[in-house]
């Protein structure tokens, strides 16, 4: 009996080295500009997915990551790949932006293991920014009829994802007083502005309507419920 036992140990064993484990998908279930925690691989590949949308960008907080990003033009997914030393890196962060505007903030912890899953859902604090209707906030953005409409609302669509993309390189503003200018993107005939949203010493919301002025066609608010002394940018996209 002993040796059957042994020999049925040295057996699992065997298939053990055999057979490789493979990861257990991650799932995530995040609100919009929440923190997301997820495990990557420092051995193979981890794939990073938005459920029900695409990643359009991935801003790290450091000047450099110690992985190498490829997105997957038919999914939108990411792939990340190690690239550093030898020893195991320190956790590092950033945000994501999706394509339908969301953000979420992200922390990678890295695991010696093979291939990694990410799969992230973010719950959405209103109806999708590309659902619009004019001059109603949506997702974020808000919208102002403009002529009949064809086109604009993609267009402003495009614009401020494009400005997320390009001009914010940080989770949430470090300094900046309510309203401040920070940089602008021009694009075609629209411009694009990143401002400040900054709550004083007490809790406030954040309203499109006070980023509003002459010209001004969509609003972008990241966070609209700021704690005491929190920021958060805004994306404004108005005409020349």
């Amino acid at each position: 009996m002993l040796k059957s036992m042994k020999l049925a140990a040295v057996l699992a064993a065997g298939l053990a080295v055999a057979c490789p484990a493979y990861a257990v998908e991650q799932r995530f279930t995040v609100k919009e500009d929440g923190l997301v925690r997820f495990k990557a691989s420092t051995t193979g590949i981890t794939r990073v997915s938005v459920v029900g949308d695409r990643i359009a960008s991935i801003i790290n907080d450091n000047e450099s990551s110690v992985y190498q990003v490829r997105n997957d033009e038919k999914t939108g997914d990411l792939f990340l790949k190690y690239a550093g030393p030898d020893e195991m890196p320190s956790k590092e962060g950033g945000y994501i932006v999706t394509e339908k505007g969301r953000t979420v903030a992200y922390e990678i912890l890295p695991i010696r293991s093979e291939t990694q899953t990410a799969l992230i859902t973010v719950r959405g604090n209103a109806p999708e920014a590309d659902a619009p209707s004019g001059g109603t906030a949506s997702g974020g953005f808000a919208e102002t009829s403009f002529g009949g409409g064809d086109g604009l609302a993609d267009q402003l669509t495009s614009a401020t994802r494009d400005t997320i993309r390009t001009k914010i390189k940080s989770p949430l503003p470090r300094s900046g007083r309510n309203g401040e200018l920070i940089t602008t993107h021009r694009l075609g005939e629209l411009v694009g502005e990143v401002r400040v949203a900054a709550a004083g010493k007490d809790a406030r919301q954040v309203r499109e309507q006070e980023f509003y002025r002459s010209g001004v066609l969509s609003v972008w608010v990241q966070k609209k419920s700021l704690a005491a002394g929190e920021r958060s940018w805004v994306v404004v996209v108005r005409s020349k």
